[in-house]
């Protein structure tokens, strides 16, 4: 605890106090979001059991999280009205609301790496490149609270300032990895047909925003730390980085409405000819046979574009993943 003889250190309201109070509002705001997002995912989409118990658990979390920062602005502002030296010591509850980040962060990784293990036909390399990272920065995220906690005060921070650095660094390798291998995969499926080809660039966009929006809140926690680790402005992006992760995942998993209705003209199938994503075994010289020319592939819009294949059930079972609906 700090001594309340020792002199008052020079304390700026504005970029401490006011700071954390204008992330947790941005919080408050996303948490708004997320719970018209979850509406929506319950009500047009149904979903199997384990996908719509990860959503909820994400949710369970999200709400509290924002408890959590509302608890420690409610201290320092309110019980603590009278006495600003309580800003230079860490609270239990800002250093919970880390631990719960780091389950949902990586959570949500895990669902967008199921998700890169689906297109990419199973690459383990790349399933690996993207799980490693991920579970680094979790496992900062439970070794920097508890390390918080033995330091006490918020000036300690710089003694662990690593574990930080290390946390967000790995998390923005994970996340631009998955959104790389999206863009990648999803690219390799453009076939010509316009219609398909639009609908693969919509899937792309949503995948670039995945990685962007969360690396650039990472990165501005890394940079207003580095630059002014003494106030609490990378506490207001971290308060809100969370919140811009689950809503990634919702807004890709309610997307599929919106391409839904692109489809529409196409009965809610877009038809793909076999031979423009045909197995890398078969020769290119070789000609197609009749029937291998009137199977199409059937890209459903509402699963992301997860192909099913012309005649080999255990293929169509690997394409099946966590945005199939029914």
């Amino acid at each position: 605890m700090a001594d309340p003889c020792a002199p008052l250190p020079a304390l700026h309201l504005d970029n401490t106090l006011g700071a954390a109070y204008i992330g947790n509002i941005l919080a408050a705001v996303f948490f708004g979001f997320t719970n018209v997002q979850m509406y929506i995912f319950f009500t047009h989409f149904n979903d199997g059991v384990v996908l719509r118990s990860l959503v909820s658990f994400l949710w369970v979390l999200d709400s509290l999280h924002l408890a959590l920062i509302c608890h420690t602005i409610y201290f320092y502002a309110v019980t603590n009205f009278a006495n600003p030296l309580a800003m230079l010591d860490v609270t239990k509850t800002i250093m919970a609301h880390v631990i719960v980040t780091g389950i949902s962060d990586v959570t949500v990784r895990g669902i967008f790496a199921y998700r890169v293990w689906l297109v990419s036909q199973g690459k383990r390399l790349l399933l690996i490149a993207i799980i490693v990272p991920s579970l680094l920065c979790f496992a900062c995220s439970i070794a920097f609270p508890i390390r918080g906690l033995q330091i006490g005060t918020y000036a300690g921070f710089a003694h662990i300032s690593w574990i930080l650095y290390t946390a967000f660094i790995t998390g923005v390798i994970a996340d631009t990895t998955i959104a790389l291998s999206l863009c990648y995969f999803l690219a390799k499926r453009r076939t010509g047909v316009r219609r398909t080809d639009s609908i693969v660039r919509i899937l792309m966009i949503y995948s670039v925003n995945t990685g962007v929006l969360t690396s650039l809140c990472a990165i501005c926690v890394l940079v207003t730390y580095a630059v002014m680790p003494s106030n609490f402005v990378f506490i207001a992006f971290y308060f809100v980085l969370p919140k811009l992760f689950l809503n990634s995942l919702l807004g890709t998993l309610n997307a599929r409405e919106r391409l839904r209705g692109f489809a529409k003209g196409s009965g809610g199938l877009v038809s793909i000819p076999l031979s423009a994503v045909s197995s890398p075994n078969r020769s290119a010289a070789q000609p197609l046979s009749a029937n291998s020319e009137a199977r199409l592939l059937e890209v459903q819009i509402q699963t992301a574009i997860e192909s099913k294949t012309d005649s080999v059930d255990h293929a169509e079972k690997k394409w099946k993943g966590p945005y199939t609906s029914g």
